[in-house]
């Protein structure tokens, strides 16, 4: 049963939509993100035909008959069913495939595995064709600014099925943005630092400093002893933290390998098979550089990015005041944040937007450029100041030049007020994220 505090996720209704023809359906996310919560609101629904059984992974008694009896544990399970951590028993992907060809009928089975599909591949290779791909992140701001609302509290699950999220991307790319500089949001300053040590994962966000930098090393530790132990041939376990921490020190940086091997003293092979694990259980991602066939100066190195400032900080030992006296790295957590978020808002949106950095050899920089395929770009940059300049629109007006699909350009601060600075070119304030405009 879903408790007094559950949470609704905006991704519910498109997690119902794509479970209503798709024969299998893979959530994948970090853990403790909330996948499991998600699949008891799936139990708890009366949006699909039937109900769904439940069977987790994570213990043991199912994880041995799963592997001793592929065959027998496929053929027993009932008509729909949720199996969490389904990456932990890779013998049963084979028979899952038997199963769908045998009686295919649209959400039969819901999957939630804690790595990314590239460290499933024998599951991607045995259900392709068959299987729907959903990621689930941690908490956004935009879920946590509507659940702390009293309109908001009052929804049960049945009711949150049906919520649409309309955020700022959706407004931009279905050119609904009307900017009002009459409008005024409120400052965040110190409000930005605790958002950002905070995190979203749903446990630790909400503990002290200390509590919270301790949830996060025990997380840290059972990523290396289960995750990367079990689902890859990696053996040098010591490493996971190093990189782990070297990395949420680079966060919001251009991604250099070599630089990062020489760092750790291990070769460029070594080096990168632990960042694409670390990659794959979704510490942190790699953001590409954007280019056309007009942008022949691009700058091809991606930035990384991790993808949950208070992992990232706890690993640093920065709480809320320590972070907001070093204003460089409170600018390089703000840009992450902003990240994190749009990755979020972008999971929610109907078509695929992928995000890029622009950065080209003259140092015109863009910290995010939005793609939605065939449709255009919008060009993002961030500032943790409470003004904005014209100067700050440079890099926007570099890459507008390049592009002929350029929509929108904006420019993120800790201001109060919505204000333009040219046809489609805006400054606005960093709470639009989650309030709107």
């Amino acid at each position: 049963m879903l408790g007094k505090g559950y949470v609704p996720r905006f991704l519910l209704s498109s997690l119902l939509s794509t479970l209503s023809w798709a024969p299998v359906v893979l959530l994948t996310g970090p853990r403790q993100s909330g996948k499991t919560t998600l699949c008891k609101a799936i139990q708890a629904s009366n949006s699909l035909p039937h109900k769904y059984e439940y069977i987790s992974f994570d213990d043991q008694a199912n994880r041995d008959f799963a592997h001793d009896d592929p065959v027998g544990f496929v053929e027993q399970l009932p008509s729909y069913v949720i199996l969490d951590e389904v990456q932990l028993v890779p013998e049963i992907y084979r028979q899952l495939k038997v199963a769908v060809d045998s009686h295919r009928v649209p959400g039969r089975f819901l999957l939630t595995g804690s790595a990314r599909l590239s460290l499933m591949s024998e599951l991607s290779d045995s259900l392709a064709g068959r299987m729907q791909l959903v990621e689930l992140y941690p908490f956004s701001q935009s879920e946590i600014h509507h659940y702390s609302s009293e309109q908001y509290k009052r929804h049960t699950v049945g009711e949150s099925e049906n919520l649409r999220v309309t955020s700022i991307l959706n407004q931009i790319f279905d050119n609904r943005l009307i900017v009002r500089e009459s409008t005024q949001q409120p400052r965040l300053v110190r409000e930005l630092s605790k958002r950002i040590v905070e995190g979203g994962y749903p446990e630790p966000r909400l503990l002290p400093t200390l509590d919270r930098q301790k949830w996060y090393q025990n997380y840290l530790r059972t990523i290396t002893s289960r995750d990367v132990y079990e689902l890859t041939s990696a053996r040098h376990l010591e490493i996971v933290p190093r990189l782990a921490g070297i990395a949420a020190a680079h966060t919001a940086q251009l991604f250099n390998l070599a630089d990062l091997g020489a760092t750790l003293d291990l070769s460029r092979n070594t080096i990168s098979e632990y960042v694409s694990i670390l990659q794959n259980l979704f510490l942190f991602q790699y953001v590409p550089s954007w280019s056309s066939n007009e942008l022949k100066r691009s700058v091809k190195a991606p930035k990384l990015h991790y993808l949950d400032t208070g992992f990232a900080c706890a690993l640093l030992n920065l709480d809320e005041d320590s972070l907001w006296k070093d204003r460089k790295r409170l600018g390089q957590m703000t840009e992450t944040f902003v990240f994190q978020e749009l990755t979020k808002l972008a999971s929610w949106y109907e078509n695929k937007l992928t995000i890029y950095h622009y950065r080209d050899r003259d140092r015109h920089e863009v910290d995010f450029v939005i793609e939605k395929s065939g449709s255009g770009i919008v060009a993002i940059e961030v500032k943790t100041r409470a003004t904005v300049k014209e100067a700050d629109f440079r890099g926007i007006h570099k890459l507008r030049q390049k592009s002929e699909n350029f929509i929108s350009g904006i420019v993120l601060y800790d201001g109060e007020w919505a204000r333009s600075f040219g046809e489609n070119l805006y400054a606005l304030p960093l709470a639009s994220l989650w309030l709107g405009v």
